[in-house]
């Protein structure tokens, strides 16, 4: 039952429903739970009891799929283009002045993608940009407020419009990007590509060690101010992303484009309105493409896949990753192969 009210917790908007709005976090500890569950009733030959779990994992089967999705891996089509979307924390870690030597930069050439999303993009964006614009050669870079979104692109930038919602330091831009259609140079299609760092948690150091404090200790007589400090805060946090996840699905809802690309930093789960408000027109690729939990921000014991890529339904996704082995930032890059239809 509790894992069935997480899956459908993401119906509910965190702005009419603050108080309950963080419960669809706890979605992967159930789901763990009834599984565990499953197993030793079928250990014990309890078939009954095995039976009533497995009715709770159908029930929600959709949010399994969503949250943990396991896809056959295929061969990357020809004309499918590569989009990497990557929160890279302003690259605190590239204190090195000459941009060739930064190892976010390098990470980017070597990824060789079509079309890089950046969030959290350094003040020094343009000269990194300069530096790859032997592969990148059309580049924007917004300044909003207290964060940069940065666009890198082989295909032309067309425009480039911000998205409006109230926010102290987040933001959404949506570019225009002409790209030939499956690399038929005879079609070129204008694709709408949505950058996005939608409004974060804003936990400070304390609230984080209460967090791995709740969850290390669960005995701990303080554990109840700490959770209600701590969920407090999720949920003034997720009523002010929803009205954003609703301004930018309305917006992308009504251009007129027919190829539609959204991704960026959710800072919310795959349950979660946030999510679930942006993929009622658009398919989210990992759960169509990818394999697993592709567990996107690694940092203070808080693993979530909080990254996207989402495409409209005349884009197929082809293969979809969270790239792992890049530790520069505390998020990992996803990737995207997507082919126009």
């Amino acid at each position: 039952m509790a894992m069935n009210l997480c899956a459908y917790s993401q119906y509910l908007p965190p702005a009419r429903f603050e108080s309950v709005s963080y419960i669809g976090m706890l979605f992967p500890v159930f789901l763990l739970l009834t599984v565990c569950f499953m197993a030793f009733w079928l250990v014990v030959t309890k078939w009954r009891l095995c039976s009533v779990s497995l009715c709770g994992m159908l029930l929600c089967a959709g949010s399994v799929r969503t949250y943990c999705p396991i896809n056959i891996k295929s061969d990357i089509p020809e004309g499918a283009i590569k989009v990497l979307s990557y929160n890279v924390m302003i690259m605190q870690d590239d204190t090195d002045p000459d941009p060739a030597k930064t190892t976010t930069a390098q990470y980017l050439r070597r990824q060789d993608a079509d079309i890089v999303c950046l969030q959290e993009a350094p003040q020094r964006s343009e000269e990194v940009a300069e530096w790859l614009k032997d592969i990148y050669p059309y580049c924007q870079v917004n300044r909003d407020k207290n964060t940069i979104l940065t666009c890198l692109s082989k295909h032309p930038i067309l425009s480039a419009t911000r998205i409006e919602y109230e926010s102290i330091a987040n933001c959404s831009y949506a570019y225009r990007i002409a790209i030939q259609h499956g690399g038929d140079s005879n079609r070129v299609d204008t694709v709408l590509v949505v950058n996005n760092h939608l409004e974060g948690y804003h936990l400070l150091p304390e609230d984080k060690t209460d967090y791995k404090t709740i969850v290390r200790h669960v005995d701990d007589e303080d554990n109840e101010i700490r959770y209600f400090s701590l969920t407090s805060k999720l949920c003034a946090a997720n009523a002010i992303r929803s009205l954003q996840a609703d301004s930018v699905a309305h917006y992308v809802d009504t251009q007129k484009e027919q190829y539609k690309i959204v991704c960026g930093d959710f800072n919310d789960t795959p349950i979660s309105y946030t999510h679930h408000r942006l993929t009622r027109t658009l398919n989210d690729t990992f759960s169509r493409s990818g394999c697993g939990l592709g567990i996107s921000y690694n940092k203070n014991g808080m693993y979530f896949r909080i990254d996207n890529i989402l495409v409209s339904p005349n884009i197929q996704p082809c293969e979809t990753q969270v790239d792992h082995y890049s530790k520069i930032s505390d998020h990992y890059p996803i990737i995207s192969w997507v082919k126009l239809q």
